[in-house]
């Protein structure tokens, strides 16, 4: 009988959300937290950076790029595997050479500076192939395009590559309705031909039954893995809150993850919260299942966070802000209006008056909305 894996090989964060990306100084600070916590993989993969999604082709502009060396360097220093991101999709043509070329060449500049894994994001494009010479080519499969795209860069990289890892994120991540409603419909057995496409050693992000999934099953993953036929990486979005969630505050512990998940997962990557300071929260508890699954216990780990971060004196506001928000979320999705006890109406209020006194601090001025929220319902 073969031992259950008692956690997965990649531990991190994506940031890979829409919106401003972090501060360099903040993911530096993120790497010690975290490395500290378990991490040892960071995709570097935010919307908003132009050299990541809108301008790809183009390389990095001096100043950006001594930055980011930097950040590669404090990620090496900390043992975190920097990973950059590529997001070429957006009118992408598969069948030329030229974007290949370019991404090569872009990605050397990465190489030298030591980073050994790239990831190829095809996520939140149109679901169906833009240019006629594709169509043609690819008998109208975006999934086959995309699987071609990543054999045809591995097998022109240079020689002396032996040693990186590529990863891809499909334009089908999730079997969410959501997906198809905003990109179009996907065609039928999309991961059956990627997986039949893609080379061997290409691993595959993938965000869950859902978007943002409310729970995530071995049995799902397994069903998953066994239909792409490849390493399966969860990039998780807990605790995101960006696009249609940026009135959300995500800073409850993480919940809904089997703990058996290692068995058939390679890599656990979290979307993080816009907020840097209040994410820390929420990420603490990310570390936390990622390290050790099967020993992870929600509240034990959130309770521990909040106590070392803002104070014994602090928890129970804490609990008050978070029930807060939750109960907020859910009336917004059922279209209610919130409806609070007496009994969370008085620790609301002492919730408050505790915002009102850290207004100035940093994590204080990221909860101004919410703290807004708060004393609304209070009137």
């Amino acid at each position: 009988m073969s031992t259950p894996v008692k956690t997965f090989a990649r531990r991190g964060i994506v940031e890979g959300f829409f919106g401003p990306p972090w501060t360099m100084a903040h993911r530096r600070a993120i790497f010690a937290f975290g490395a500290a916590r378990g991490m040892n993989t960071y995709l570097y993969a935010p919307k908003d950076d132009p050299y990541h999604r809108k301008r790809w082709r183009l390389p990095y502009p001096r100043r950006e790029w001594q930055e980011l060396l930097r950040l590669i360097r404090a990620a090496q220093r900390h043992r975190i595997d920097f990973v950059y991101g590529f997001h070429p999709g957006e009118g992408l043509c598969f069948s030329t050479d030229e974007p290949v070329r370019i991404l090569l060449k872009k990605a050397q500049r990465f190489y030298d500076a030591g980073v050994r894994t790239f990831a190829v994001l095809f996520d939140d494009i149109p679901s169906r192939l833009s240019h006629e010479i594709d169509r043609k080519r690819f008998k109208n499969s975006l999934a086959a395009a995309e699987g071609t795209w990543l054999k045809r860069i591995i097998e022109s990289q240079p020689a002396a590559w032996r040693d990186v890892e590529w990863w891809i994120c499909p334009s089908y991540y999730t079997p969410d309705p959501l997906l198809a409603r905003i990109f179009g419909a996907f065609e039928p057995q999309f991961l059956e031909t990627l997986g039949e496409y893609l080379p061997s050693e290409t691993a595959c992000l993938w965000t869950g039954p859902a978007v943002v999934s409310k729970t995530i099953t071995l049995a799902h993953v397994r069903a998953i893995a066994n239909r792409v036929r490849h390493p399966l990486i969860l990039w998780d979005n807990y605790p995101v809150n960006d696009l249609s969630m940026s009135d959300e505050l995500h800073i409850g512990p993480l919940r809904g993850r089997d703990p058996r998940l290692p068995e058939a997962v390679y890599g656990y990557l979290n979307n993080p919260l816009l907020q840097e300071e209040l994410g820390f929260v929420p990420l603490t508890t990310c570390f936390d299942y990622a390290a050790d699954p099967r020993t992870y216990r929600p509240e034990t780990s959130w309770t521990r966070i909040v106590k070392r971060r803002f104070g014994l004196g602090a928890l129970a506001h804490w609990h008050a802000i978070r029930n807060f928000c939750d109960r907020n979320q859910r009336a917004k999705q059922s279209k209610q209006a919130l409806r609070l006890s007496t009994i969370e109406l008085t620790r609301l209020k002492a919730a408050s008056r505790y915002l009102s006194g850290h207004r100035r601090e940093k994590w204080g001025t990221e909860i101004r909305v919410w703290r807004n929220l708060i004393q609304a319902a209070l009137r």
